[in-house]
C-alpha cells in the first residue's frame, strides 16, 4: 500500500473519530445544561474554567482538524496536554485511567496526516 493512501485512511479514521467525539462533547455540554442549567457556567472556580478553557481547545482542534490537520492536531494534543498539566497542578495527580486520552487520539491521527501531507501530495 502506498504512503499516500495509508495517509488518506488515517485521514477518513481521524475524521470519524473526531466527528464522534465532538459529538460526543456536545452531547454532554448539553446534558449537563438541560439537566443543571446555565447557573454553574457563571459561577466557575478558577480550575474549573482553565480546564473548561483546555477542554474547549481540544473541542476547537476537533472541529478544525477537519480542513487544517495539523493546526487542529495541535489545538487537540495541546488541550489535552493542558487539561492534564492543569489538573496536575491544582490536585496533585493527574486524572485517572486513559478515558481522557481518547479524546486526544484523532489528534494524533490528524498529526499524522499534517506532517505527511508535506512529504506526499494530495
Amino acid at each position: 500500500m502506498a504512503n499516500r493512501d495509508m495517509t488518506q485512511i488515517v485521514r477518513w479514521i481521524a475524521r470519524a473519530g473526531a466527528g464522534v467525539t465532538a459529538v460526543f462533547i456536545l452531547f454532554l455540554i448539553t446534558a449537563h445544561i438541560i439537566t443543571d442549567g446555565l447557573a454553574p457556567l457563571l459561577y466557575l472556580t478558577a480550575r474549573e474554567g482553565a480546564m473548561m478553557a483546555a477542554f474547549a481547545t481540544l473541542w476547537l482542534g476537533l472541529v478544525i482538524g477537519w480542513k487544517w490537520e495539523l493546526g487542529g492536531g495541535l489545538l487537540i494534543v495541546g488541550g489535552m496536554a493542558a487539561f492534564y498539566l492543569l489538573d496536575y497542578l491544582f490536585s496533585g495527580m493527574f486524572p485517572r485511567g486513559a478515558y481522557f486520552l481518547i479524546f486526544a487520539l484523532p489528534g494524533v491521527l490528524f498529526l499524522y496526516c499534517g506532517l505527511t501531507a508535506n512529504s506526499v501530495k494530495q
